[in-house]
């Protein structure tokens, strides 16, 4: 059994797991009252293990200081847990039984769902759709609230809409990274600029290149990938809504579903696949951007760049580099594809290889202060 808890402004966040709840609990609530003030309890029950601690990431995030945070994967450490300490937001999962659910007392007590509403919940359960956009779930959640409170967090989450009109207003699902010029550091460039525009907007990482090369970058992957969602999205007896969450994996502020590893495999790989798998995670995760690290071999390159509502082309200052750039936007204009170019962003990289320079040219995003590029 293990307890990690986490400090955000006054209030800190728990999450628990396995089992011998009730010593470590005690010990829980005497760092509780040092921090409590007027913070309430938010607590997150749900099997689903990655939801429940990414929801419970995003959303201490965006009420940070305004509610003491804990998450539950086991509802009979919570029944412990709720005899000593008063549950004022519960978001709960619709597979826990509604006997079990009725034993813990809550002010308010939402029921994440699925697709449908079931018919065995109590009338306080309100139906919670789980794959929904935070800034959705916020809404719902801060309906109920009295008027002092929710006051209070509305002030806190126009702070957090205020930093967030620093990246820009308009950016939102999808962002392409590409260039015909290779090993200027395109992908490294492409997960800073997702880890900074998480830091405002919930952001997803995906490489769409048949060797990715990533684990040089992040952690091996030897679990599930891009490949088994795309699989999923076949199967009639499987949601693959249910498991886009399972294959979020996190590194240092960037969220990602790690690529698929054999080039073959991402070769069969369709563009109205690929299309069919970006409309899935927009409209029913909790991500408002994806970015795309596309390569050269993906099926439908140009039309997932004409999807993308920004798209930023790396280059050099090079002889080759630019030979190679001239004839990528002669192409697109020849196959009809120009209107890409009026939202292509060119990013000048430095010196190929200089992973300071790299790092110092992505950082400078937040802004979007660069030249769009005219056809």
């Amino acid at each position: 059994m293990y307890l990690l808890h986490r400090s955000v402004g006054p209030s800190v966040q728990f999450l628990y797991s396995g089992c011998m709840i009730a010593a470590k609990f005690r010990i829980m609530t005497i760092e509780q009252r040092a921090v409590r003030g007027t913070a309430e309890n938010f607590v997150i029950c749900d099997t689903q293990k990655s939801y429940s601690e990414n929801l419970f990431r995003r959303l201490s995030e965006k009420l940070s200081g305004y509610f003491q945070f804990h998450v539950f994967h086991d509802i009979e450490n919570l029944k412990i847990a709720a005899k000593s300490m008063q549950v004022n937001i519960l978001l709960i999962g619709e597979e826990y039984g509604k006997e079990d659910r009725d034993e813990i007392p809550a002010r308010q007590k939402y029921l994440l769902i699925g697709e449908k509403i079931p018919n065995e919940r109590s009338p306080t359960e309100i139906p919670f759709f789980r794959y929904q956009s935070v800034s959705s779930m916020l809404e719902l959640l801060l309906q109920e609230k009295d008027q002092e409170n929710s006051e209070v967090q509305t002030h806190q989450i126009q702070l957090v809409s205020d930093r967030s009109q620093t990246v820009k207003a308009n950016v939102n699902g999808l962002i392409g990274i590409y260039s015909p010029v290779h090993r200027i550091g395109k992908t490294r460039f492409a997960m800073r600029m997702g880890r900074v525009l998480s830091e405002s907007i919930p952001t997803l990482y995906l490489n769409l290149e048949g060797y990715s090369g990533l684990n040089y970058y992040l952690p091996e992957e030897s679990g599930m990938n891009l490949g088994d969602l795309l699989y999923y999205m076949k199967q009639e007896s499987i949601n693959p809504v249910w498991k886009i969450s399972t294959l979020i994996s996190h590194m240092n502020g960037l969220d990602y579903i790690a690529p698929i590893r054999a080039e073959q495999d991402f070769r069969e790989v369709t563009k109205e696949e690929w299309n069919q798998l970006l409309d899935l995670i927009l409209e029913k995760s909790i991500y408002k951007v994806i970015i795309l690290d596309l390569g050269d071999t993906v099926d439908g390159l140009y039309d997932l760049l004409g999807r993308c509502s920004k798209v930023y082309t790396p280059y050099i200052e090079e002889g080759a580099a630019k030979a190679k750039l001239n004839q990528y936007e002669e192409n697109l204009r020849s196959a009809g594809y120009g209107e890409i170019l009026k939202k292509t962003v060119r990013r000048r990289m430095g010196k190929p290889r200089n992973p300071v320079a790299l790092e110092a040219s992505a950082s400078k995003i937040t802004e979007f202060p660069d030249r769009e590029r005219k056809s």
